[in-house]
């Protein structure tokens, strides 16, 4: 992998706005948690990333600047594919991942063209550049809610080949409205209401650190009924 698509995984990650641990990256990329850290403080010598031990690392704003249109292509090349091809949504991140090593900016230029300018990817993460960069807080990961009445819409999964097989298995998508049933206090996996097909699902705790919800609004129920 080169050091550019590493910029990507840590960028999925979340890694444009929070530190991103080496667990997490080594999980992602297939590797060791050394080969982690030594790709880490490569790439924090050449001021893409700061790295600070036992908090993880952070893209600067060099980082991102070389990442923004290597992402913005790789979900472009994800439309593409799911609208235009009718590739499997289970399928496309592995595919344009294949496709998409290098940022061609003519290429991204077509395809924006192509497709209006879209500003989310079929996995409800953004486009840079299209879509503003938003700030997620840990409060929006489903793995850090507590039980309770509220129900929560999905609103994107974390890029992840292992999770997008999971979930075309398990049928949970995106906009679904949940709500928490209950919480494993030993392996903290969860088992959540689907309103939608009106199912109850068991999801692992690595499941769901990498599925953001929002809260949905009263007004917003009363308008889905």
């Amino acid at each position: 992998m080169n050091d550019l698509n590493f910029l990507r995984l840590i960028f999925e990650l979340g890694g444009s706005f929070q530190n991103v641990n080496n667990i997490d990256l080594a999980v992602k990329a297939n590797v060791s948690k050394a080969s982690i850290s030594d790709r880490t403080q490569h790439l924090a010598k050449l001021g893409l990333v700061k790295y600070t031990k036992y908090y993880g690392t952070k893209l600067t704003k060099k980082g991102l600047n070389a990442v923004i249109p290597l992402i913005q292509q790789y979900r472009l090349i994800e439309i593409w594919l799911y609208e235009k091809l009718n590739i499997p949504l289970s399928d496309i991140y592995e595919k344009a991942t294949k496709l998409s090593d290098h940022p061609d900016l003519l290429l991204i230029d077509r395809l924006n063209i192509y497709l209006n300018y879209p500003e989310t990817c079929p996995h409800g993460n953004i486009i840079p550049i299209n879509c503003d960069i938003p700030e997620f807080t840990k409060l929006s990961r489903l793995s850090d809610q507590d039980i309770s009445n509220e129900i929560f819409k999905i609103i994107n999964f974390t890029e992840d080949n292992y999770l997008f097989k999971i979930l075309n298995n398990i049928d949970i998508r995106l906009n679904d409205k949940i709500q928490i049933i209950n919480i494993n206090s030993y392996d903290h996996s969860m088992v959540v209401l689907n309103l939608r097909n009106d199912l109850k699902q068991i999801l692992p705790k690595n499941i769901t650190k990498m599925i953001r919800i929002e809260k949905v609004s009263t007004t917003e129920m009363e308008k889905s009924i």
